[in-house]
């Protein structure tokens, strides 16, 4: 399977506009035909644009939008809800965010490498050790839960898995190689998550993955036995175009 475009999904949920008038209302609406056109349209009325309301050139306030469309039908709540902290607002709605069902939280990936470098510099091998078994035991957990919630197994299961953390902001990906009668897969992951802080830091021989090496370790492991390991062969961390994961049998020679 070949990449497909990608394009990046902004989370709206803070704006930093020095000098404009930015505001943020909740509405909720009933379940009927035309209610967020008649919506949309009392807020183009006034020339506002929809997420983040940008006041500034409008020809009425946010408290006056909230009455405007409280007053229309359809709509049960308008509520002004932003959270204003100098020249930055804030989504005010709610702190909860979920992904097919489940709560997932937002970190910036350079945090992210800063708390996983923080790991390996302290306890060096022992890091790496710890961050292989809690990506092992993430990707086990991740497979079988989509093993007992969808039904799914073998291609299907990795390849859903592959796809869910794409959506999710962990990387892209792309197939090389997939031979279920031999047991050897050969993955692409671009732009991974975990490689890209130490991108430029990394000895060229040394490739960084060390959570995701253990997640897949962990996918690949529920869906077709508990004999395949996993080495990473490329490594942006190192200069590489890409990250690449090889998976095989344990008594195969890697790489």
């Amino acid at each position: 399977m070949r990449r497909a475009p990608s394009y990046p999904r902004i989370v709206p949920c803070a704006i930093y506009a020095p000098d404009r008038s930015i505001s943020q209302i909740a509405i909720k609406v009933d379940n009927v035909p035309g209610a967020l056109a008649k919506v949309a349209s009392k807020m183009a009325e006034h020339g506002i644009i929809v997420l983040f309301l940008d006041f500034t050139s409008s020809n009425i306030t946010v408290e006056g939008l909230v009455e405007e469309l409280r007053s229309l039908p359809m709509v049960s709540s308008a509520d002004m809800v932003v959270r204003q902290v100098g020249h930055m607002a804030i989504d005010g709605t709610t702190y909860l965010t979920t992904f097919l069902g489940d709560r997932v939280v937002v970190l910036d990936v350079k945090d992210i490498g800063t708390m996983f470098n923080w790991l390996i510099d302290t306890f060096g091998t022992g890091g790496r050790a710890i961050l292989f078994d809690m990506g092992l035991r993430a990707g086990a957990r991740a497979a079988e839960k989509l093993k007992e919630d969808y039904r799914l197994s073998g291609r299907e299961l990795v390849e859903t898995f592959l796809a869910l953390h794409m959506a999710a902001g962990w990387f892209d990906y792309e197939i090389t190689r997939y031979d279920e009668a031999e047991r050897s897969f050969t993955i692409k992951l671009f732009e991974n998550f975990e490689c890209l802080s130490l991108r430029g830091r990394q000895p060229r021989d040394k490739p960084a993955s060390v959570l995701v090496k253990g997640i897949l370790t962990g996918v690949f492991r529920a869906a077709y036995g508990g004999d395949l390991v996993v080495d990473e062969t490329l490594c942006i961390a190192k200069g590489d175009e890409y990250c690449e994961f090889s998976v095989k049998r344990r008594n195969r020679k890697l790489g």
